[in-house]
């Protein structure tokens, strides 16, 4: 019998989230382990497809209501009409509160809510604290395996001094292992040759991700070196105004924004630097993508410093100078490194998604409690 497994979270859009479960989807033994998706979104996803292709099923909440009756009327049904499940994964974040109530409700016995982020940026009112409060009670109750991406992901969630299993968000390694070829098609499709430093940022456009400021940094830089350009690769709510400050500072053609693409490994390759200057990250693991690519990485002090996992990551912090940040970049692109060997520095690490699974199969299989 195959162990049935119902992960819960908003729907498959290309974030941190979807990409992990994805990682552990594609390298997990499909044999053992048969994946469910609930969904309380309706939009199609970026990986629903793919989650098919690979045997996964997927459901949907009734609606889109936000109520408390629609989330336990919906997840209980779903659970009676494709359960029983033997797992209930939810990357709900605090809400995975409510969401293991339900499950545990309807008997679903392995129960995990998974923090995959801080509390970092979110706005703190009254109303806000009340709510973590409860729903911290609740998944401190209903929850039976507390996991997260990193210490301080666990300690925002759970509470300090909490027993919760670390389980950094690995890599496929070899995908992300620098490829001169990939190097070479890329900058000869962008139009530039060798000698032009390229700086590369991926992730949703979005405050957290703060590329309203690597705007700022990078015009400054362009005074340190012209023969640059910089490339954001992702979508989201900040896309106007990024645009709008690019034109502002007359550098439309030297930044580059592609939307979403399901190559990004290549885009490691042809770059000569990754910049991360985000205002808080659960564990940042387009990092260790970058690592794995031999791409000197320049991020803000408020990712993780867990995921520095090689010598090629530079800590900033977000309150220093401009001119601090262009330093560290300029640096980093004139670093004289073996990329290739990078790759091997990251397999067998907890950041390898093989390790990745193993421990995961072992909370799934019951091997670990919290």
């Amino acid at each position: 019998m195959k162990v049935k497994v119902l992960h819960v979270f908003e729907y498959f859009s290309q974030g941190g989230i979807e990409n992990f479960v994805m990682n552990v989807f594609r390298n997990i033994d499909r044999e053992k382990y048969e994946f469910y998706f609930a969904f309380i979104n309706r939009t199609k996803g970026y990986f629903d497809d793919e989650a098919k292709e690979l045997g996964g099923k997927i459901c949907y909440f009734a609606s889109e209501e936000k109520s408390f009756s629609n989330y336990k009327q919906s997840l209980s049904q779903i659970i009676k009409e494709f359960g029983p499940f033997d797992v209930i994964h939810s990357h709900m974040y605090y809400f995975s509160g409510y969401i293991l109530k339900v499950a545990k409700k309807n008997g679903v016995p392995i129960r995990i809510a998974h923090s995959h982020e801080t509390t970092k940026g979110r706005k703190s009112t009254l109303l806000r604290r009340m709510y973590e409060t409860y729903m911290r009670s609740l998944i401190l109750k209903n929850a039976n395996r507390l996991v997260s991406c990193s210490n301080i992901a666990g300690e925002c969630l759970f509470g300090k001094n909490k027993n919760c299993i670390t389980l950094y968000n690995g890599i496929d390694t070899d995908r992300f292992s620098f490829n001169p070829e990939a190097r070479e098609t890329i900058r000869k499709n962008l139009g530039v040759n060798e000698d032009c430093k390229l700086l590369l940022n991926i992730g949703r456009l979005s405050d957290q991700k703060n590329q309203l400021f690597i705007v700022d940094i990078f015009n400054e830089y362009l005074k340190k070196d012209n023969n640059s350009k910089l490339i954001l690769v992702g979508e989201g709510s900040l896309d106007i105004e990024i645009k709008d400050k690019i034109k502002k500072y007359g550098i439309e053609e030297k930044v580059i924004l592609t939307g979403s693409l399901f190559n990004t490994e290549d885009y490691y390759s042809a770059c000569d630097c990754f910049v991360m200057p985000s205002k808080y990250e659960g564990l940042g693991i387009v990092a260790v993508e970058a690592q794995a690519s031999g791409l000197p990485t320049v991020a803000s002090t408020e990712v993780p410093n867990e995921v520095a996992s090689t010598n090629l990551m530079e800590f900033v912090n977000l309150n220093d100078p401009i001119e601090l940040w262009c330093k560290k970049i300029l640096e980093a692109v004139n670093k004289k490194n073996d990329r290739k060997s990078y790759t091997n520095k990251i397999k067998g690490t907890p950041f390898d998604i093989h390790e990745t699974v193993k421990l995961l199969c072992k909370v799934y299989d019951g091997e670990i409690v919290k």
